[in-house]
């Protein structure tokens, strides 16, 4: 089968042919089935930022050479285990999705050693778009439903709205019946997270101390955008979005700060939480990892939540798999679109240019690597094909 190979640390930006570490091979399919697994014919695979940081071993887990990248899935089923096959929960020929932890969804064909954490992609939407759902929308359901426990009417800031995760976060705060301040760069970022239902939106650019009329940054959902500061290179300080978080939210702090970015954008978005308020540390986007100021935190009595979502599989495999089905329930019921960024969808070969307009941030919502073709990847699965969400 064909597979994309990564066979030494380095740059996923560019081919081997420029220097880059990622190139696609033929290697041998997976030969065994566990009991409880299934094979998957893989049609496409979606891209998150933890896939940049594992080629270039920055992660905090760190796979065997060689390796295939790829964590989020969607694919037609292929075989069977034993004990799904007894169960029935899967058939031949679903079209499934689902994640997979240390990788390896971006080949033509994929083992998922636990079935639990693949789900039956429901009726109307197309491979590419269910191969972005796992992963992000677990990270920010977890985070959001089960540690900080939202609920109608709690104010959440989310920052780094506009990537894959943090779209995710909004729809599913919005879900919940939070309101929701975003903070996203640029146009097509900040109108993307009013499309998935944010009530306000910051231009992070107009955040930061060196430009002179960022206080007017809000885009609301009545279409009104107040002033914007001209582009320009300078340190993104954040110093602005506590002031901003509060005019967002009509005079009040947030409860709850759902953080993938790190850097200044944590430390800042402590002082822009309330008194009793919780900050959910979810990733370093940014390339930095904050030092708590832990001042801030006793002052205001803040609770900081850790979410490493891949980390229950094996310490907490209950909650992940609760997460899963009830984060699947809201896809079923429409409750939830992830959002697929269709300037940022490559086959195989061209992955490198993914991984490149990611860390360049670059791609609104999730990129996918298309395995099968782009018709198959983009065409919504038709038909009922299971009840099991």
């Amino acid at each position: 089968m064909r597979a994309l190979v990564c066979r030494e640390w380095g740059d996923p930006t560019k081919s081997r042919a420029e220097g880059g570490v990622l190139g696609v091979e033929d290697v041998p399919a997976p030969s065994r089935v566990p009991p409880r697994g299934i094979r998957v014919r893989v049609i496409c695979a979606s891209l998150n930022f933890a896939d940049c940081l594992l080629v270039r071993d920055r992660y905090q887990e760190k796979p065997a050479l060689p390796f295939t990248p790829g964590g989020e899935f969607c694919g037609t089923v292929l075989e069977l285990g034993a004990e799904i096959r007894t169960s029935g929960a899967f058939r031949v020929g679903q079209t499934v999705a689902g994640a997979v932890i240390g990788g390896g969804a971006m080949a033509e064909e994929l083992v998922v050693p636990d079935a639990s954490a693949a789900f039956v992609v429901p009726a109307g939407i197309s491979p590419a778009v269910a191969s972005s759902f796992p992963i992000a929308y677990g990270t920010a359901y977890m985070a959001l439903a089960q540690r900080a426990r939202i609920g109608p009417g709690t104010k959440v800031l989310i920052l780094g709205a506009g990537g894959g995760v943090g779209l995710a976060a909004v729809q599913i705060a919005k879900a919940l019946g939070a309101r929701v301040v975003a903070v996203a760069r640029g146009g097509d970022k900040t109108r993307a997270c009013l499309d998935a239902g944010a009530d306000a939106c910051l231009d992070s650019d107009a955040l930061h101390a060196s430009s002179s009329s960022t206080d007017k940054s809000e885009t609301t959902q009545s279409g009104k955008t107040g002033k914007t500061a001209p582009r320009r290179t300078f340190e993104e300080t954040f110093e602005l979005l506590p002031s901003a978080t509060r005019r967002a939210f009509g005079g009040a702090l947030a409860d709850v700060l759902f953080d993938p970015v790190g850097g200044a954008a944590f430390s800042r978005g402590l002082s822009s939480l309330r008194w009793g308020g919780q900050a959910l540390m979810i990733g370093f986007a940014s390339g930095v990892i904050p030092n708590l100021p832990l001042n801030v935190a006793l002052v205001k009595n803040v609770t900081v939540h850790g979410v490493y979502w891949g980390a229950h599989a094996a310490k907490d495999p209950n909650a992940m798999a609760r997460c899963g089905s009830e984060v699947a329930g809201l896809l079923k019921r429409r409750k939830l679109a992830p959002k697929v960024d269709v300037s940022a969808m490559a086959p195989l070969e061209s992955a490198h240019v993914l991984f490149r307009a990611l860390e360049e941030r670059r791609v609104v919502g999730k990129a996918v690597v298309v395995v099968s073709g782009q018709q198959e990847a983009t065409r919504a699965v038709a038909g009922r094909q299971s009840s099991r969400l």
